[in-house]
């Protein structure tokens, strides 16, 4: 899994608007996608404790925070447009599994963490891809969301 992982070093010297670890670490993250995106239309824009505006969608993207030892799954959430999400998730099907998802944060924890403890093995498709370079980041629960629940349900 290539999952970057934050410190709370990372978090040292950001310009965010509230002094909260969450708005904290919602900016890093959103520089970082800003930085990892290729052809993608304008800025990653962080919600922190906002809702989305008008025609915009609220995504949630599951963060990876290093606390001593342990790893906090932390979530923040970015602001889209309607092409921002397009580009992002190129099939409308997986676009419509957004609001869904953004729903079940609790149990997209509870997977990820099964899989980093490996009391969870999906197979076929989302397990190739685990096992590559992805990561069980919330754009990869939209993307396998089908087989990642029938699994993981069973």
């Amino acid at each position: 899994m290539g999952e970057r992982i934050f410190t709370l070093n990372d978090l040292t010297g950001t310009d965010s608007v509230c002094p909260c670890l969450s708005c904290h670490l919602g900016t890093v993250f959103a520089q970082h996608l800003t930085d990892l995106r290729t052809g993608y239309p304008g800025r990653a824009t962080p919600l922190g404790h906002r809702g989305a505006g008008p025609g915009k969608t609220a995504v949630p993207h599951l963060v990876a925070l290093r606390l001593g030892e342990g790893l906090l799954d932390v979530v923040v959430w970015e602001e889209m447009s309607p092409a921002q999400l397009a580009a992002w998730l190129p099939y409308a099907e997986t676009r419509a599994r957004v609001p869904q998802l953004a729903q079940r944060i609790p149990s997209l924890v509870r997977i990820r963490q099964a899989l980093r403890a490996g009391a969870f093995a999906p197979s076929g498709e989302v397990g190739a891809a685990l096992a590559g370079d992805r990561y069980p980041s919330f754009r990869f629960f939209v993307e396998h969301w089908p087989q990642i629940k029938k699994e993981f349900s069973a």
